[in-house]
């Protein structure tokens, strides 16, 4: 008799937001079981309420960690040290932290969860790390013309890396995500 080991859960906080919902979405259509972690998800998952923390957990084999409100805010270096730490004590092998580029406070906050004996990884991606069809530049890329001092770093496609870098498991990794790379074996 042979037996297939089921994939385990991830975790997606913030999977009804800007990035979440695009990596739950790719997870899902990869045939992967995914918990949405939103505070209307079930169970609920809360920042502000630590008690949703350890439910939202449970049986998760992986977290992507999207904090609100901004990973570079003074509270998220204890928060996110705080959940990474009951994680790992919850028995959550992976975390995959979605950063910023050149953000000193995100920066504390990337060595808090570091700091967890986690496998992790850690994508620091830059404002461009977006699709431009929804936000602050939709009427700009309407108009025909977006001004900003990018400087041609143009990392805008990211997601299907991300969750590359999920499946692969690659432990204690650092991603800068506007540095050029080919995102290609996955599918869709």
């Amino acid at each position: 008799m042979t037996t297939t080991q089921q994939p385990q859960t991830t975790l997606v906080l913030g999977g009804t937001g800007k990035t979440g919902r695009r990596v739950a979405q790719r997870l899902r259509a990869l045939d992967l079981p995914v918990r949405v972690g939103s505070r209307a998800g079930r169970p609920p998952f809360d920042w502000e309420d630590r008690d949703t923390w350890a439910p939202a957990l449970e049986g998760a084999g992986a977290v992507y960690v999207s904090y609100y409100p901004d990973v570079a805010a003074p509270e998220a270096v204890d928060t996110v040290g705080t959940f990474a730490r009951l994680a790992v004590a919850s028995g959550v092998p992976r975390l995959v932290l979605l950063s910023g580029r050149g953000e000193h406070e995100a920066q504390r906050a990337e060595r808090a969860l570091q700091a967890s004996s986690a496998d992790w990884t850690i994508v620091r991606c830059s404002f461009f790390a977006q699709n431009f069809s929804e936000g602050a530049f939709v009427d700009a890329v309407r108009s025909g013309e977006i001004a900003v001092p990018a400087g041609g770093d143009y990392g805008s496609t990211w997601y299907k890396w991300l969750i590359l870098q999920m499946q692969l498991r690659e432990a204690r990794t650092l991603i800068e995500s506007a540095e050029p790379r080919n995102v290609s074996p996955l599918k869709p």
